[in-house]
């Protein structure tokens, strides 16, 4: 029997959405060329090469999705869509000359820490091996698709579709099509599909807070303008310094949180018929789930083809939906917009640290990780936008780049001063967790039930604070809190 074939590198990347190529990019500035970025989809992007269903945006600003290091001077609006989001990353993957280093198709099947060598190893699912000093995974909070857990799903006999699965041949036009989730997904997918659907049902089970999407096309001029020198960096910093003031609007009784309530009541007012604005009010505190910024999805919801089914769904059937007051909804297509398992990431990938440990038994509990980072018992290890990294108010990149800092910073420390591995101290990280948790429970994302928190009660995905008092704790490790073996 022939032995696997095996390669070692310095760092294995798993994935190659923003993250991944961040931290292929920063190594390579760092002097640190010898890595591999692994990705099991046939094309870079991540969740952006992912969702590709119709409608699908970013909810930040443009020029905040795009790298400080990297502007991009091509994008067509404020608030680009999931194309353009994948050609940036494409044409940042090669302009630094990361096409040899990417392997698309790649999925790994196990990753095990070998104390010994102080190196990682990775099984493929080709058969083949990677061993690597440092593993980085890069999949993030959204990589793992959440399907419903509705009774008969798969006697469905139509057509079933997820958002984050979404195939490249679905032309839905004509169709009687069912979306299960009401969240920001949904929010972009509706008023996509509604106008060329023959009947569209949107399955309600929870109202979401909506605010204005203040969106505009981005000409000539803007163009111009991010090929200045300078000018896109004063354009990144001040949009970055202008959506962190948002986080006021998380706060109880900040004027930014009335303006907010205000806005979005006034926006609700567009809905003509009561019955159907009753429906669509929130009975949960503004901010507590995700919000949704859309100028069109109210308007969709009124369409005549429309419909919002807010009775409960008993289950599925081979021709559709039953719902709880006894009707059956019969459809060609259902689509889930339920989002992503941010509870139990990673959960399809054994992940073994110090001692054989899993990944998956150490977060029991709910993902827990020191700044969202690193944990303990699992040496060499870094986890990119990891749990209590995102912030619900601005680009999730703000807190990315500060976190391929700590962690090549990590990896130089150990290669300065020797050794095989450098860990998170158990200490360090329980001492911040417990920190994080106590300012959350007094929080707003503590009064309802979300993606944001465990079925427990644990919230695993928000930082309470500050995008830029993220980064400022983030950037540069604390030496104490980190051993060397």
């Amino acid at each position: 029997m022939s032995a696997i074939p095996e390669t070692e590198f310095e760092v294995a990347i798993l994935g190659a959405g923003m993250s991944g190529l961040c931290m292929a990019i920063q190594l390579q500035r760092a002097g640190i060329a010898d890595f591999v970025v692994l990705e099991k989809s046939a094309g870079i992007g991540g969740t952006w090469w992912d969702n590709r269903y119709p409608g699908a945006q970013v909810d930040v600003p443009a020029p905040v999705y795009s790298f400080s290091f990297a502007p991009n001077p091509h994008w067509t609006h404020r608030f680009a869509d999931a194309p353009e989001i994948q050609r940036y990353q494409q044409r940042l993957a090669e302009t630094h000359g990361l096409l040899p280093r990417i392997r698309l198709g790649c999925a790994v099947a196990e990753a095990s820490f070998d104390e010994a060598s102080g190196r990682w190893q990775l099984n493929l699912d080709d058969g083949s091996r990677i061993s690597a000093r440092f593993f980085v995974c890069s999949t993030g909070q959204l990589s793992i698709a959440r399907w419903p857990d509705i009774p008969g799903l798969a006697d469905f006999q139509g057509r079933l579709l997820h958002t984050g699965r979404w195939p490249g041949d679905a032309d839905l036009a004509g169709q009687r099509i069912g979306v299960i989730g009401t969240g920001s997904t949904a929010a972009q997918l509706v008023p996509a599909l509604a106008p060329a659907a023959v009947q569209l049902k949107v399955f309600q089970r929870t109202p979401n807070w909506v605010l204005p999407r203040l969106d505009r096309r981005y000409g000539r001029p803007d163009r111009w303008l991010m090929r200045l020198p300078g000018y896109a960096a004063l354009a990144h910093k001040t949009l970055c310094a202008a959506l962190d003031l948002g986080r006021h609007g998380f706060d109880e009784g900040t004027l930014a949180r009335r303006a907010a309530v205000a806005v979005a009541h006034r926006l609700r007012r567009q809905v003509a018929d009561p019955v159907l604005r009753e429906a669509l009010t929130p009975r949960y505190p503004l901010g507590c789930k995700r919000i949704i910024y859309s100028n069109d999805y109210y308007a969709a919801l009124q369409l005549p083809q429309s419909e919002l089914v807010t009775a409960g769904i008993e289950r599925a059937s081979a021709a559709g939906v039953l719902t709880v007051d006894g009707r059956e909804h019969a459809l060609d297509t259902l689509v889930c917009a339920t989002g992503y398992d941010t509870t139990h990431p990673l959960s399809g990938l054994p992940v073994r640290g110090r001692g054989g440990r899993l990944l998956s038994q150490a977060w029991a509990g709910g993902p827990r990780a020191y700044l969202g980072v690193s944990v303990p018992d699992f040496p060499n290890f870094f986890l990119m936008l990891g749990p209590n990294t995102l912030t619900g108010h601005t680009s999730a990149l703000l807190s990315l780049e500060p976190q391929v800092e700590h962690a090549i910073a990590c990896m130089q420390r150990l290669k300065r001063e020797g050794g095989r591995w450098i860990a998170v101290k158990p200490a360090a990280a329980e001492a911040q967790d417990a920190g994080l948790q106590q300012r959350l429970s007094t929080s707003v994302w503590a009064h309802c039930n979300s993606w944001y928190r465990t079925e427990g009660g644990r919230i695993v995905a928000i930082w309470p604070g500050f995008a830029r008092d993220y980064a400022r704790a983030v950037r540069r490790p604390d030496a104490a809190a980190y051993e060397l073996g």
